[in-house]
């Protein structure tokens, strides 16, 4: 669909057909097919709305297994999982009342039913049928999405309507707001200027009712201090939600054009960047700082704070898939690889570390030392499966893999992502990032441009063919013949890094490595004396290389994160904070 007819702003495209991944990303996607989407009742998923059941944000399950579902049919193009979302997609679309009425609260409690969490369920709902308008085509999911907006519309604006910063359940319209996202989508596909008109409301009204949220990002403010009373127990700064509402506010931008907004964003991926997201490419805890609702799920200083022993909870999967989803939405407006540098680090480890193999569950707070844990913060028995928010949105951070790894930008070819796979023009080879061997083949000839981003943490790379560097691509422009071979040797530092400054001193003398963007750890199954004091200098490890998964360092042999804990109890603990004997 061309899904930005109306927009102002042209992105770079996601290569979709012809895509392939093979291997460890490939084996996850498919096991999350058998393993998630062909075992959960989605019938019962769709209870919650068949009998306006009311009960707090369960109405976002639709929605989040359903935008998955939908992106991961699109590269499978899996027949059972077909099946899976067309019933599903009539099913809800059957229950849409005559106004456009989708939602589990009943009329005279809307727009803020189910416990505030009325429009974060719409949200939702728009979301997943806008994934499956995408894979299919339906143009009636097309007509639902339309009639559900238009409806909120009705309902949600500038007085006599409901303000939207009047309504949500505890971050004071933060959580709401994240309807933008979907709204304006909407807006840039059809032109309907009733969805402008809502999105304009929602990003004058700055998204909080205790300060505008893009002014005070604009002013200069942190992320974990927007909404802030001074009262540690009362703040707001919701990581997952607040990153939702910056998508929204990214597709205003191509809606309208106004810089402005492309620079509060700008601003706040910055901020979030530096202060906020961890070694492990996810971020959110439960202190020092904030301690409001959300138990471990707000902004607190997170990068500073990763190593404070103090804290229990932290980086929610929901939070590394929305970092995800948000980094790759403005890569697309600047073609900026440092922006997948991000990704490939929490796809490597957050991600990939929380969900277990089998598909079935994704780890609600990934640990950086500890083991795989299945406590959840907020579930739902479904059908008679517990169902996570985290296990339900986990699966959206694994499908955006295949549409990120090759794009176009303007003609050029775009090699983000070093995974076995092949689009219609190329082929890769490679088992990085365990080294960084990349080996491609040209599959279509003829005069294009292959650009190939390099890693920021690479301090040197090796490439068969004469480049131009282009703001962290290696850009080769030549005739290609058809079977034409590229070899890549990309450099893999093995780095010690001392723990950063952190206001708990018991988080003094730790140090972690990792090996390229892999965060390395030691497990008890691998390493007995795991938890041993290491001799480590901090800085670069010269000529390490990882093999059989494994690399020897400082006395101790260390694993790829996300192969660590793979028993899910105490049999493989690990940690990837080590004391660092002095």
């Amino acid at each position: 669909m061309e899904a930005y007819k109306y927009s102002k702003i042209k992105d770079a495209v996601a290569l979709k057909n012809g895509v392939r991944l093979h291997g460890f990303f490939d084996e996850r996607i498919n096991a999350l097919i058998s393993g998630l989407f062909l075992r959960v009742d989605m019938t019962a998923v769709v209870d919650f709305y068949r009998y306006r059941l009311n009960r707090f944000a369960a109405g976002e399950f639709f929605g989040k297994l359903m935008r998955a579902a939908c992106m991961i049919y699109g590269y499978t193009k899996n027949a059972e999982l077909k099946t899976v979302i067309d019933r599903a997609a009539a099913d809800i679309m059957s229950l849409q009342d005559e106004d456009g009425d989708i939602s589990t609260s009943p009329k005279e409690q809307q727009p803020n039913g189910s416990g505030g969490a009325d429009l974060w369920e719409r949200k939702y709902v728009l979301l997943g049928l806008w994934e499956y308008y995408a894979a299919t085509g339906c143009e009636a999911a097309l007509d639902c999405m339309m009639k559900l907006a238009l409806y909120t519309a009705r309902q949600v604006g500038d007085p006599p309507k409901t303000p939207i910063t009047e309504t949500g359940w505890a971050f004071c319209g933060i959580e709401s707001s994240s309807i933008l996202e979907p709204v304006v989508k909407l807006y840039n596909l059809t032109g309907e200027p009733e969805l402008l008109r809502l999105a304009s409301h929602i990003v004058g009204s700055g998204a909080c009712s205790r300060g505008n949220m893009f002014e005070a990002i604009l002013a200069g403010k942190d992320p974990k201090d927007v909404g802030s009373n001074g009262i540690p127990e009362q703040s707001i700064a919701k990581a997952y939600e607040m990153m939702s509402c910056f998508e929204g506010l990214l597709e205003y931008y191509r809606a309208t054009g106004i810089e402005k907004y492309k620079k509060c964003a700008e601003i706040f991926i910055d901020k979030i960047n530096i202060q906020e997201i961890t070694y492990l490419g996810s971020g959110g805890a439960d202190k020092p700082y904030n301690l409001g609702p959300g138990t471990g799920e707000q902004w607190n200083y997170t990068y500073y704070e990763q190593a404070n022993p103090d804290i229990e909870l932290s980086m929610e999967t929901c939070v590394t898939v929305t970092y995800m989803k948000l980094m790759l939405n403005y890569y697309r407006l600047t073609g900026d690889p440092a922006l997948i540098d991000k990704i490939e680090v929490s796809m490597y480890n957050a991600l990939s570390g929380a969900m277990k193999p089998d598909g079935s569950f994704f780890d609600y707070f990934p640990k950086f030392n500890g083991t795989r844990s299945t406590k959840v913060n907020f579930s739902y028995d479904v059908g008679g499966m517990p169902l996570s928010c985290c296990t339900a949105n986990g699966p959206a951070g694994m499908a955006i893999i295949p549409y990120m790894t090759y794009c176009d930008r303007g003609g050029r070819l775009l090699v983000n992502l070093y995974v076995p796979s092949e689009c219609e023009k190329l082929k890769i080879e490679t088992d990085y990032p365990e080294s960084g061997a990349v080996a491609l083949t040209v599959l279509c000839g003829g005069e294009y441009e292959i650009a190939l981003r390099i890693p920021a943490f690479c301090r040197g790379f090796s490439l068969s063919h004469g480049y131009t560097s282009d703001g962290g691509y290696a850009v080769m422009k030549k005739k290609w013949q058809k079977g034409e071979r590229i070899t890549l040797d990309l450099d893999m530092p093995l780095i010690c890094h001392e723990c950063p400054q952190s206001v708990n001193p018991g988080a003094k003398d730790l140090v972690l490595y990792t090996y390229g963007p892999l965060v390395l750890a030691a497990d008890k199954s691998v390493e007995p004396d795991f938890d041993k004091p290491v001799r480590a200098v901090p800085g670069v490890r010269e000529n390490a290389v990882m093999e059989n998964s494994a690399v020897k360092v400082d006395g101790v042999v260390l694993i790829p994160y996300h192969k660590a804990g793979a028993t899910w109890d105490e049999r493989t603990e690990y940690k990837c904070w080590l004391k660092a004997a002095r």
